[in-house]
């Protein structure tokens, strides 16, 4: 990896990437995962990306920048430039899971997968079934069974395995209510009725 110059995002104080933590005001400024900006606001997040857009101009096939980046347009709404930053997390490190995961949300686009073309459903199912053939977690499976639930039950369609079989996986490897909540937050869609009957949660946000 290369060392790259970041300002960061919440104090403008000057960063590298040898760290995760700015040592002036003392917040993370690493975002590893969606949940890193769960609590932020819109604004936040913008200035965060700004920070991050900066220092990937001059380092452009930095994973650990393209991933923070497009963690940062996913919930702006930019889908077509979250997914150009997470293909090249999956080229940059094709054996981690994360950036499979993140591309099978983004193709979506904030709709709900009834709404998708079946060549969208098709191509994120198939990466989500890269992410969990590297990773089986319960996460996953959720994600999994929602879109399957989505376009392929609520169509009367067949599919095998279906998005009982996700479900149920999912709650059997073990999936937080957090993580449930956070899936439908970047989906931009409510949760169904169904998922949350099964989840044992139904309205308890």
């Amino acid at each position: 990896m290369n060392v790259f110059t970041l300002v960061c995002p919440y104090c403008a104080a000057p960063i590298s990437n040898n760290s995760i933590k700015c040592e002036y005001c003392g917040r993370e400024y690493v975002i590893s995962s969606f949940s890193s900006l769960s609590k932020n606001s819109m604004s936040e997040i913008k200035k965060i990306g700004d920070a991050f857009s900066k220092a990937l101009a001059n380092n452009p096939i930095d994973s650990t920048l393209n991933r923070s980046m497009g963690i940062c347009f996913t919930y702006l709404g930019l889908y077509e430039k979250a997914c150009a930053c997470f293909e090249k997390v999956i080229d940059i490190n094709p054996e981690g899971s994360f950036g499979y995961y993140a591309m099978a949300i983004c193709l979506l686009k904030g709709k709900p997968a009834f709404l998708c073309e079946k060549k969208t459903i098709d191509k994120s199912i198939e990466y989500l079934n890269a992410a969990i053939m590297i990773e089986d977690f319960g996460i996953f499976q959720y994600l999994m069974a929602y879109i399957k639930y989505d376009y392929y039950s609520r169509k009367f369609l067949n599919i095998k395995p279906d998005y009982q079989h996700h479900l149920d996986r999912a709650h059997s490897i073990g999936i937080s209510k957090e993580d449930v909540y956070s899936i439908f937050d970047l989906l931009k869609v409510e949760m169904p009725d169904c998922f949350e009957d099964r989840a044992g949660f139904a309205s308890n946000k």
